[in-house]
Order: C-alpha cells, then sequence, then structure tokens
C-alpha cells in the first residue's frame, strides 16, 4: 500500500536528513532573507522562466544560478539570483538534482479579426 506525503512532510523530510547543517543555517539567515528580498524585488516576483515563455506566474522562491554547495563566495550575490515558481525551480533541478533543459515553444495568441458594419457609420 502506498501512503501519500504532503509536500510539506517531503519538505520537511529533505530539511531534516538531506539538507547539510551548513546551508540550513544559511537559509535562516538575515542576510539571506534580505537577497531575497531584493532578487524579488528586482523580478518583480515574478518567475523569470515563466517570462521568457510568455507567462505572467508569480515566483514562489529565488534560486541560485551556480550552486552554493559549489560557489559559497555566490550565496548573496545579487545577479546569481533568479526569481523563480516551484513548477520551474523543480525542472531546474530535476529529479537528481541535474538542471534539465526544456524547450521553449513558440506560442502564438489567436486573434479574431472583425469588420465594424460600414453602413452604421
Amino acid at each position: 500500500m502506498r501512503t501519500v506525503t504532503s509536500r510539506r512532510d517531503q519538505n520537511r523530510y529533505y530539511d531534516r536528513y538531506k539538507r547539510d547543517k551548513a546551508s540550513k543555517a544559511f537559509y535562516r539567515s538575515t542576510a539571506w532573507e534580505i537577497a531575497r528580498v531584493q532578487a524579488l524585488i528586482r523580478d518583480n516576483y515574478l518567475c523569470q522562466h515563466c517570462i521568457k515563455r510568455k507567462r505572467l506566474t508569480p515566483a514562489d522562491m529565488v534560486h541560485h544560478i551556480k550552486p552554493l554547495s559549489d560557489y559559497p563566495d555566490l550565496a548573496l550575490v545579487l545577479e546569481n539570483l533568479l526569481s523563480l515558481c516551484n513548477s520551474c525551480h523543480n525542472k531546474e533541478h530535476g529529479l537528481a538534482g541535474e538542471k534539465v533543459e526544456t524547450p521553449v515553444t513558440n506560442r502564438r495568441a489567436r486573434f479574431i479579426v472583425s469588420k465594424g458594419n460600414s453602413e452604421v457609420f
């Protein structure tokens, strides 16, 4: 029988057993909160990947472009931070923590062209 776990429980499991103590302390720091808010304000609280796909989606989190574990000196640099929605952030990390590239499709809006009645004017 398969048990259903909520996202909150999954995050709690990740924070408790998989995330190292140094990064957990970093994400709880005041310096990170300030940098995070600055990145969200810079990006108008919108997901930057969705904007490239011409969608307006609120950003839920701030992503490190260069990973925190590999580049700790860039942890608070604003140019290394990117506002993303949960969906795009999950796509960015993939299942095994590796970046997954998704192609950007070119969507076009459909417009209905109507002509006014010339007899009315």
